[in-house]
């Protein structure tokens, strides 16, 4: 009993006991987190392949539906069909949709009169003259020029998509469709390995399934509870029926018979790879704890009887006593422990004198850092004023480097800082220095030779990295700037030298000089840069901005519909400063967001007071990359909208292609959700970026605003007629309302008309006015805006807004 009470007394007895304990009670609380985990991810993977299943069946809907407009149009400009149908040749319009649609592997084929009334009927070619299945789907298509919906024909399922037949004016329409049957939801299934039902209702209301992948008679108990959720159109509502999880959606257009879509994924097979792993967790957790007891108990004995050595070494390491060796004839971790004590006080003279180094050293080229060419410039002051020794810096950056990096890589840049470093050296005496200073960034201290000496050495770097650097096999240009400060002449201050050499830099790389000498008026520039800046804080919260107006033209109906809001600030020292002098830094800085706080509710109240004087106009607003980053964009859009009354449509919201390509994914979040608000988006100076339409169209945008350059001399300029031509074209196939900027007079006005712009905009039609002369400039001109009919009901006067 004694020794039992000594054994567990004994360290080695407690190591291997806490071990153990510790061991098994977190592999318990490991196993149990994971039984809890793997059901809520059972879960969630089951909800995240439903909505993925969901987004797949709409998706192949929706090229269905691109398929049969397509398919549809080609069929309706057929210059022999049209004259078939124009003549009512029936042999010739049966024959052509029959061939059509063979084309096509369409399951239906109709021709249908501008009375809803069919002429022509591939699944009842015999028929007499008789009504359209779905008259409202032929109103919708009357309405917006096409139409798509989903029409339980002879109780099955189309997809049906309705084109009209134009010679110029619709004589007829063109219905195609395809059969959603088993064979189009067992492809769906083999991509999402869903099953998938669709419910129809009979004539009197009752649902009933059309097709499925699951017996019908598992399917039947179970309608009910699925026709019993009514969610919005288009919302899944998310169930779990008889062992499946299941989400609910309604598909219903304007001219749509209403058509449930049940998409149902196995909770045994979801979870069954969750029940797998689990089984294997118990197995392993048995294995590990058996093992953690014997690896416990051997390793405390082993580990504590060499501690109390260990210990007293650790103490003289930890007083600065590294002489000391300790002396442990062990093969295992313990002994490994104390040869890396030994190693260790060997290597720290080592390090020791490293760490200096590499305090003043670059360790990619070799050449002193920043602190060692600060300190040797300071120094080489002193020297100044001691001995009057000439001092001159040199600041230098590559020109190119970044669009090198970006292009071949950070291990072709190390290449190129490797080899400008060599040139450097190579380039300067033995007594200066050349360090590298950040980056792309190099430093030379001159300390010999005259004054003229800097500037000669400056053209002499130029030209020598003039000549074109190899990288495994390819030559890149590289170029730089440089900028040069003398002592006494630009400072007597190693800190004020080497900034006013850089301040030289920059302004030879913004002149792009190669080289330029500090001058007091470069760093006057500066400040008053910074001086606008603080000045504009100050404008925001003293209301010196203004807003400008400039119309908007509707060239097919000659009506003002808009006003693109322009912001001006009117300084009180230095009078109206134009936006180009202050945005792009407001940008830089960010203040912009501020800028755009206020531009947004005053554009607002603006709208709000033509709104009360009963003139309709939608305002555009301008927003740059930083506000499109900004997660507040969308509720200040909608606390101004509501505050001063203005309806959502009347709002377009501008952004430019570059921003567009600035952070794409965040960005496309913000303006899903500035769309589904209810704001238009246009896209601003489109022609001078590099976004697709592809990626345009995908952000579901209203506006394409052509850039000013292709649009100024259009009337004289066939290059640019036929760029404008072509934007139009495409912004029309992508359903945009397409805006050509800067239109200088009546000529380029015609000429829009004629290339089929839907809006112009420009000094040919109004300068950007404030509101007080442009209200008085619309009530004199001959184009006027639309006008409120009713303003407590919000009906308007007119045309819709385009």
């Amino acid at each position: 009993m004694k020794w039992d009470a000594i054994k567990v007394r004994s360290l080695s007895t407690r190591l291997a006991l806490v071990f153990v304990l510790l061991f098994t009670l977190v592999q318990a609380g490991v196993l149990l987190l994971v039984d809890q985990v793997s059901g809520r991810i059972g879960r969630e993977i089951s909800a995240q392949e439903l909505q993925v299943g969901e987004r797949v069946l709409l998706r192949l809907l929706d090229q269905n539906r691109q398929r049969l407009t397509q398919a549809a149009e080609v069929l309706s400009k057929d210059f022999a069909f049209r004259e078939a149908v124009a003549t009512g040749d029936l042999p010739t319009i049966q024959s052509v949709l029959g061939n059509h649609g063979t084309r096509i592997q369409a399951s239906v084929m109709m021709l249908v009169s501008p009375d809803a009334m069919l002429i022509a009927d591939s699944l009842h070619p015999g028929a007499q003259r008789r009504p359209f299945p779905r008259p409202t789907l032929i109103h919708a298509a009357q309405q917006r020029g096409r139409a798509s919906a989903l029409l339980m024909i002879d109780d099955s399922l189309y997809q049906v998509v309705v084109v009209p037949v134009l010679t110029p004016d619709p004589v007829a329409w063109v219905a195609m469709g395809f059969l959603i049957d088993a064979g189009f939801l067992n492809d769906l299934r083999v991509l999402t390995s869903l099953h998938v039902s669709f419910l129809g209702q009979d004539a009197n209301d009752v649902w009933h399934v059309l097709a499925t992948t699951r017996p019908r008679k598992e399917m039947e108990p179970a309608l009910p509870s699925v026709t019993a959720q009514d969610g919005a159109t288009g919302i899944p509502v998310p169930l779990r029926l008889d062992g499946f999880d299941t989400i609910v959606t309604t598909l219903a257009k304007e001219g749509s018979d209403p058509v449930k879509v049940i998409l149902q994924r196995s909770v045994t097979d979801g979870l069954e790879p969750l029940d797998r792993l689990k089984s294997l967790l118990v197995l392993l957790m048995l294995a590990s704890i058996g093992a953690s007891i014997i690896g416990s108990v051997v390793l405390a004995r082993r580990i504590t009887h060499p501690l109390a050595e260990l210990t007293q070494f650790a103490k003289r390491v930890r007083d600065g006593d590294y002489t000391g060796r300790i002396e442990l004839k062990r093969g295992d971790e313990v002994g490994a422990l104390a040869v890396s004590f030994n190693h260790m006080l060997e290597g720290i003279a080592a390090r020791e004198g490293e760490v200096m180094r590499l305090a003043y050293a670059d360790t990619l080229t070799g050449l002193p850092n920043r602190a060692m060419f600060n300190d040797r410039l300071a120094q080489a002051v002193k020297l100044y004023r001691r001995t009057k020794a000439p001092v001159s810096v040199l600041v230098m950056d590559l020109d190119r480097f970044k669009y090198i990096n970006d292009t071949l890589g950070h291990e072709a840049g190390d290449v190129v800082l490797e080899e400008v470093a060599k040139r450097l050296r190579n380039t300067v005496r033995e007594s200066d220095t050349v360090a590298r200073l950040g980056g792309d960034e190099f430093g030379i201290l001159l300390t010999t030779g005259g004054s003229d000496r800097a500037l000669v050495v400056a053209r002499m770097i130029d030209a020598v990295l003039e000549e074109p650097i190899e990288i495994h096999g390819q030559h890149v240009d590289v170029g730089s700037s440089i900028g040069v400060a003398e002592c006494p002449t630009h400072g007597e201050e190693a800190g004020l030298l080497l900034r006013h050499a850089d301040i030289a830099m920059y302004e030879a790389k913004h002149r792009k000089l190669g080289v330029a000498v500090y001058d007091a008026r470069y760093d006057k520039h500066r400040a008053e840069q910074l001086s606008l800046l603080s000045d504009l804080r100050k404008a925001i919260a003293e209301r010196q901005l203004r807003l400008y107006y400039q119309p908007k033209l509707d060239l097919r109906r000659d009506r003002l519909v808009g006003v693109e809001a322009l912001v001006r600030w009117q300084h009180p020292d230095r009078g109206m400063v134009p936006p180009s002098e202050f945005i792009p830094f407001a940008e830089q800085t960010g203040v912009i967001r501020e800028v755009t706080r206020w531009v947004i509710p005053e554009a607002m109240r603006q709208c709000g007071v033509w709104l009360a004087e009963g003139v309709s106009l939608s305002v555009s607003i301008n927003v740059s990359t930083r506000d499109l980053l900004d997660r507040e964009l969308p509720g200040i859009f909608v606390s101004a909208t509501r505050a001063y009354g203005v309806p959502l449509d009347l709002v377009i919201v501008e952004v430019t292609e570059s921003a567009l390509m600035e952070d794409p994914q965040r960005v496309h979040e913000i303006m899903r959700e500035l769309k589904q608000l209810g704001l238009r988006l246009a896209i601003d100076d489109y022609g001078t970026g590099y976004s697709s339409l592809a990626y345009i169209q995908r952000l579901q945008c209203d506006e394409l605003k052509v850039d000013r350059t292709f649009v100024t001399h259009i009337s004289g300029r066939d290059k640019d007629a036929a760029i404008v031509r072509s934007t139009i074209d495409l912004g029309h196939s992508l359903g945009l309302t397409v805006v050509a900027e800067g239109v200088e007079d009546a000529e380029a006005i015609d000429v829009l008309r004629q290339l089929g712009c839907d809006l112009g905009q420009g000094f040919g039609i109004c300068r950007p006015l404030p509101p007080d002369q442009l209200t008085e400039w619309i009530a004199g001109c001959e184009w006027q805006p639309r006008r409120v009919r009713d303003k407590s009901a919000g009906a308007w006067d007119g045309m819709p807004v385009v």
